[in-house]
C-alpha cells in the first residue's frame, strides 16, 4: 500500500519544478517581458505555458474539487475568453469583410486570462502556494532586470524612428525626459508596492535584502520613465487604504465622500485629458479621439471589433495614425461597443471587490498583517480605477495577466482560510 501512495508523491515532486518554470514563463511573457526582442514572440510561448498548466491543473483537480467548483474554474474562463475572442473577431470580420481566423489570432492575448485559473487549479492539486508566490517574486525581479538590460543596450533613438510600428512603439520621447524605453509598467508598480510591504514583514535577512533589491530597482526605473500621473494615482491609493479600505467598518466613510468625488470628477477628468492631449503626440491623439467619437454611434452596441495585421487594419480603414489602444476608455468603447465597455467595468469592479474582501480576510486571520502581493494588487486596482478613463489596462496583455493573477490569489487564499477554519 505504501508503494502505491509513494508514486503520486514522487510524481508531484518531479512535476513541481516543471510547473514553476511554465508559470514563470507565462507570467514573464504576460507582463510583456519579451516585447523588446523577436517582435514579442515570447508572448506566444507564455500563452502556451499558461494553457499547459491550465489543462494539467484541470485534469488533476477533477479528482480533488467538488464538481460545481471545478466547473466554475474550468468552464467559466473557457466560455468568457472564448466568447470575447469569437464575438469581436466575428464583428470585425462581418463589418469589414475580413478573415475571422486572422482576427481570432490577433486577439490571442486574451488567452493569458487562463493563467489565473491554471494557478488556482494546480494549487488545488498539490502545488504549494508559497512556491507559487516565489515564482511571482522571481518573475517581478526578472522583468525589471530585463528592462534595464535592454534600456542600456538598445539604441533608443534608432528604435524610436524605426519604420516598424511594433518597434518604434517601444520608445517614447519628449524634450524634458528624452528617449525612454517603455517599461513593463504593471509589474514595476506591483514590485514597488509588494516590495515595500515585504521589507517590513516578519522574515530573515535574505527577505530584507530581496525586498530592498525590488524596491531599489523599481525606484530607479521610475526615475527613468517618470510616469507622474501613474505615480500620483498610486500614492493616492496608498493614502486611501488606511483611511477607508483597511477594514470593513471604514468603507462607510468612503461612501459618504462619494458625492464629493462625483462633483470633482468632471474637473479631474478635464485636467487628466488636458495632460493626456498635451503630452508627446497630443495633436495626433486628438485627431484619433475625433475619429473614435465620430464612429462610436455607428458601432454603438458591439463596436468595430478586433482588427488583424494580415488584412485591413484600423489604420487602413480610418487613418494611418489611428490606434484605439492609445485612446483609453474611448478606444475600448470604439473597439468593443457599449456591451464590451460594460463587460470591462463589471470585470474590473469584480476583481477589485474580491481583492478588498481578500485583504480583509487575510488581515483578520493574521493579526492585522498585510499579504504583500495581495495588498499590492488591491492598491494597483484602486489606482487603475482612478486612471480608468486614460488607461483601461485590463483589455491588454499586462492587465489581463494582472487581473488573472489577482483572481487566482484571492481564490487560493480564500480556500486555505476555509480549510483551516
Amino acid at each position: 500500500m505504501s508503494g502505491v501512495i509513494a508514486q503520486p508523491l514522487r510524481l508531484r515532486v518531479t512535476l513541481a519544478p516543471v510547473i514553476s518554470l511554465l508559470l514563470f514563463v507565462a507570467v514573464f511573457a504576460g507582463f510583456q517581458g519579451g516585447r523588446y526582442f523577436m517582435a514579442n514572440r515570447l508572448q506566444e510561448l507564455g500563452i502556451l505555458c499558461a494553457l499547459l498548466v491550465f489543462v494539467l491543473g484541470a485534469w488533476l483537480a477533477v479528482f480533488r474539487l467538488p464538481q460545481p467548483e471545478w466547473k466554475r474554474w474550468v468552464y467559466t474562463p473557457v466560455l468568457l475568453v472564448g466568447g470575447i475572442m469569437l464575438t469581436w473577431s466575428l464583428v470585425y470580420a462581418l463589418r469589414f469583410g475580413e478573415n475571422v481566423l486572422y482576427c481570432l489570432f490577433a486577439s490571442r492575448e486574451f488567452l493569458l486570462a487562463f493563467l489565473g485559473p491554471a494557478m488556482y487549479l494546480i494549487c488545488c492539486s498539490g502545488y504549494e502556494r508559497k512556491r507559487l508566490e516565489r515564482v511571482l517574486w522571481c518573475a517581478l525581479l526578472a522583468l525589471m532586470l530585463n528592462y534595464l538590460y535592454f534600456y542600456f543596450t538598445l539604441d533608443l533613438k534608432e528604435t524610436f524612428f524605426s519604420s516598424d510600428h511594433t518597434v518604434s512603439n517601444l520608445v517614447t520621447y519628449d524634450e524634458w525626459r528624452g528617449f525612454r524605453l517603455k517599461p513593463p509598467l504593471f509589474a514595476i508598480m506591483l514590485a514597488l508596492l509588494a516590495g515595500l510591504v515585504l521589507l517590513f514583514s516578519p522574515g530573515g535577512i535574505a527577505q530584507r535584502l530581496f525586498a530592498l533589491l525590488l524596491v531599489g530597482l523599481a525606484c530607479y526605473i521610475w526615475s527613468i520613465v517618470m510616469f507622474r500621473s501613474t505615480l500620483a494615482t498610486m500614492l493616492l491609493s496608498v493614502a486611501l487604504f488606511p483611511l477607508f479600505l483597511a477594514a470593513r467598518n471604514r468603507v462607510a466613510w468612503l461612501l459618504l465622500l462619494l458625492p464629493l468625488g462625483l462633483i470633482a470628477m468632471p474637473f479631474m477628468t478635464g485636467v487628466a485629458m488636458d495632460h493626456f492631449l498635451n503630452a508627446d503626440g497630443g495633436g495626433i491623439r486628438l485627431k484619433s479621439f475625433r475619429i473614435a467619437l465620430d464612429h462610436i454611434p455607428q458601432y454603438l452596441l458591439l463596436g468595430a471589433g478586433e482588427d488583424n495585421s494580415y488584412g485591413r487594419t484600423y489604420q487602413d480603414l480610418f487613418a494611418f495614425y489611428f490606434y484605439p489602444s492609445d485612446l483609453g476608455f474611448i478606444g475600448i468603447t470604439f473597439k468593443y461597443g457599449i456591451l464590451g465597455a460594460a463587460l470591462y467595468l463589471y470585470v474590473h469592479v469584480t476583481i477589485w471587490l474580491r481583492l478588498l474582501r481578500g485583504n480583509w480576510a487575510w488581515r483578520d486571520a493574521n493579526n492585522g498583517r498585510l499579504h504583500p502581493l495581495l495588498w499590492a494588487l488591491l492598491i494597483f486596482f484602486t489606482a487603475q480605477t482612478f486612471n480608468l478613463v486614460l488607461n483601461p489596462g485590463l483589455a491588454y496583455a499586462q492587465g489581463i495577466t494582472t487581473g488573472s493573477i489577482a483572481i487566482a490569489l484571492c481564490g487560493i487564499l480564500q480556500r486555505e482560510h476555509y480549510r483551516e477554519a
